[in-house]
């Protein structure tokens, strides 16, 4: 298996002084459950990941009030699968312990504070599930998309132990032996993956205060590369 680019993934506004007031997402993609990943052809080609910049970026908001948090995901490994010069397939490994809190990186021990929380049973439990996946289960050529997609992705996404199908639009060019995959910024829903703190679709988080209650929608972008192998 192979990774995605330190984009995806994810995290929340944590419980911290937020960084800056920014509108919350509306609408996240559609969760399913996870789908058969088809396996590629003999005949196709492999292109490795090229995991060294900031493959996957988050942003993370209180529900009410549209504070925000933002930062980068690691991607350690990954691989895209061309047959015919179409994608066909591919996954990617995210670390979770690379989370990392850009906007505030001049405050040093909020920074720390953030980070560590996020990597906490509260929200990603890295401890016990380091890793987040997403592998791809179809690839479909976007007609009309207002976001400039040329493909609409569907792919398995696993985190703290939990796979969930998803649908997510992106921007894939190859040439020259490169792949460059991009996607527009999408929405998830981290309650889909049990993340729970401060969610008020959880019972326990139903009677938070309007000021601590964390959105359960994250933004995320991703923007990898990968070179055939």
């Amino acid at each position: 298996m192979k990774t995605i680019n330190k984009l995806m993934l994810l995290a929340v506004a944590g419980s911290v002084t937020v960084a800056c007031n920014s509108s919350a997402p509306e609408e996240a993609v559609e969760t399913k459950e996870a789908q058969e990943v088809a396996t590629p052809e003999t005949t196709s080609e492999t292109y490795v990941a090229v995991t060294d910049g900031d493959e996957i970026t988050w942003e993370g908001y209180k529900t009410f009030s549209g504070d925000n948090h933002y930062g980068t995901i690691q991607v350690t490994e990954g691989a895209f699968n061309v047959e015919n010069g179409e994608l066909v397939g591919g996954s990617f490994v995210i670390d979770m312990g690379s989370i990392n809190s850009v906007d505030l990186a001049e405050s040093p021990d909020m920074k720390g504070k953030l980070e560590g929380h996020l990597k906490s049973p509260d929200f990603f439990a890295v401890d016990s599930f380091p890793q987040a996946t997403f592998e791809i289960t179809q690839v479909k050529v976007a007609e009309n998309d207002t976001t400039g997609a040329t493909h609409h992705i569907d792919g398995n996404l696993t985190m703290r132990g939990i796979t969930k199908n998803i649908t997510v639009p992106a921007m894939v060019k190859m040439e020259n032996g490169m792949i460059e995959f991009q996607t527009p910024e999408f929405v998830i829903d981290r309650s889909k993956w049990n993340v729970r703190f401060r969610s008020t679709s959880f019972a326990e988080f139903a009677n938070v205060a309007k000021d601590k209650a964390i959105d359960n929608n994250i933004k995320l972008k991703v923007n990898l590369k990968a070179k055939n192998a």
